[in-house]
């Protein structure tokens, strides 16, 4: 049925032109059109060998010359949405019609227009003369547009269109992919567009696990994992027409527990709120618990929290003295288990000297310091000796050790922070020193503070009358000199304390007085 309505059109159309009766040898009216199978059209031509049927006049004027397209086969490429114009000029046309049909890529062929007469009428294809206009191009429309006239043989020209089309793209890998610490997982991403589009991959949460911020290709491979490789990784698609296009995945990571103490040591006094807190990772979840000493916790004493930042608390509302001692906290989980100790103690911190390094005076010097402690300070060790770092030939003196009460003022402080003095006498002047301290308190002992250097101030100078004199001396031993230039070369600064540095000058002094 469709293919008799369109041999009607066809002959309708040939005959409105006037090419029913044409001198060429061939009778359009009375064509037999069909359609084969794989939807070209085809044209019998009509067999006037038998002059017995159609005798034509011997003065019917022949035709000249043959259509002939003046207009070069293109190739076009046009962005989705874009229009486009076929040119499809020809001269010598004649009686003849330009038929005009479109190859898709598929290889299906679809007849577009006999003339002006449109087969398919859209809204998207129009003719304008001897040109056909594609508006809003769509994906569908690329491949081979043909023009033809129906001579023998046949006259073609074919134009080719290219629709160009931003990129998608599609995750292959599952959304979320859960991994075992030390495998290996690959993340992959598929992108079509036109041009072809390029995949980059990079990280929600900053650089990749490589260091880099962005990598190129279809996949990308994770290897040896753990818990800082978790995150949310993105392939992003783009060619270069309009916005790329971004697909996402998820790493999980599962990972025996990690459990970090960000205060191993905790100060505390009686009576007072104390809160230990561990950090904990681990994937699945790790259940938590505490214990002290190897014990349970006693839960009436005790309250346990946890927050959404992977800490973990155990408070003690009132501390008592049996409260003091090493607790432990335990993480769990199908991958593992972990602990760590946290000490919660009534000791004094060590202390840390606040005094200046350079004394105001000759033969004194006060060492200060501050301490925590959340009892009374009961008393402190105070341990010093001279110091010459640089006369390696002479060991540092033995260490003054004694054992001091602080003041009232300072031991007995109602607050946790305890700032103490005390007045070293019977030091030498311009002369370096060393010294460390530690607190005690009822519970003990606190650590010992690192070595502090100081020195004490030189000599006020003396005014001495230079006379002039000449002598004449042999030049001194060799052993004489050593002696002097070992005082010259580690000379005093002014406010006492070693230079370390060659006074040039006062060497040169010295040399001259001996030689000359």
């Amino acid at each position: 049925m469709m293919e008799s309505r369109l041999t009607l059109l066809l002959l309708a159309a040939l005959l409105a032109t006037g090419v029913y009766g044409s001198s060429t040898g061939r009778i359009a009216g009375e064509a037999a059109h069909a359609q084969s199978d794989d939807g070209v059209y085809e044209y019998d031509e009509y067999d006037n060998s038998n002059t017995n049927d159609y005798n034509e006049p011997d003065d019917y004027p022949e035709l000249d010359v043959s259509p002939t397209f003046i207009t070069n086969a293109q190739q076009f490429s046009v962005e989705l949405g874009g229009d486009i114009t076929f040119p499809c000029a020809v001269e010598n046309l004649g009686s003849h019609l330009v038929m005009f049909k479109h190859i898709m890529n598929s290889g299906e062929n679809k007849l577009l227009f006999v003339g002006d007469i449109a087969l398919k009428p859209s809204v998207k294809f129009t003719k304008n003369g001897n040109s056909f206009v594609l508006n809003g191009v769509a994906r569908r429309h690329a491949g081979k547009y043909v023009c033809r006239i129906e001579t023998s043989p046949a006259t073609e020209l074919t134009h080719t269109l290219d629709v160009q089309y931003p990129a998608t793209v599609r995750r292959v890998s599952p959304e979320v992919q859960r991994v075992v610490q030390g495998s290996s997982v690959t993340l992959e991403c598929v992108a079509e567009g036109n041009p072809p589009a390029a995949i980059n991959w990079s990280r929600q949460q900053g650089h990749l696990p490589s260091g880099a911020q962005s990598e190129e290709g279809l996949s990308i491979t994770l290897e040896n994992v753990d818990r800082h490789v978790e995150g949310t990784y993105i392939c992003t698609a783009s060619n270069g027409i309009g916005d790329p296009s971004s697909a996402s995945m998820t790493v999980e990571v599962e990972y025996p527990p990690e459990v970090i103490t960000e205060q191993a040591i905790l100060h505390t006094g009686e009576g007072d709120e104390a809160k230990l807190m561990c950090i904990v990772h681990g994937r699945p979840p790790p259940h938590v618990s505490w214990g002290k000493d190897g014990k349970p916790i006693n839960p009436d004493y005790h309250i346990t929290e946890h927050d959404s930042l992977h800490r973990h608390t155990l408070t003690i509302s009132k501390v008592r003295e049996e409260d003091f001692g090493d607790y432990t906290c335990t993480a769990e989980n199908s991958q593992g288990q972990k602990a760590n100790t946290l000490r919660l103690t009534g000791l004094p911190k060590t202390p840390k000297m606040t005094s200046s390094p350079s004394g105001g005076e000759k033969t004194s010097y006060t060492l200060t310091w501050e301490t925590e402690s959340y009892t009374p300070i009961a008393q402190y060790r105070l341990q010093y000796r001279k110091f010459k770092p640089n006369i390696t030939k002479q060991a540092p003196g033995m260490w003054i050790d004694r054992l001091h009460s602080p003041k009232p003022s300072e031991g007995n402080l109602t607050g946790p922070i305890h700032h103490m003095s005390h007045a070293i006498e019977m030091l030498e002047p311009a002369t370096d020193y060393e010294a460390t301290v530690a607190v005690e308190n009822k519970f003990g002992w606190s650590g010992t503070s690192d070595v502090f250097q100081f020195c004490t101030r030189k000599e006020d100078p003396t005014t001495t009358t230079t006379t002039t004199t000449t002598t004449t001396t042999l030049a001194p031993e060799p052993e004489n000199i050593a002696p002097v230039m070992e005082e010259v070369a580690f000379g005093q600064s002014a406010n006492g304390c070693g230079t370390n540095t060659l006074n040039m000058a006062l060497l040169t002094l010295v040399l001259s007085a001996f030689l000359s």
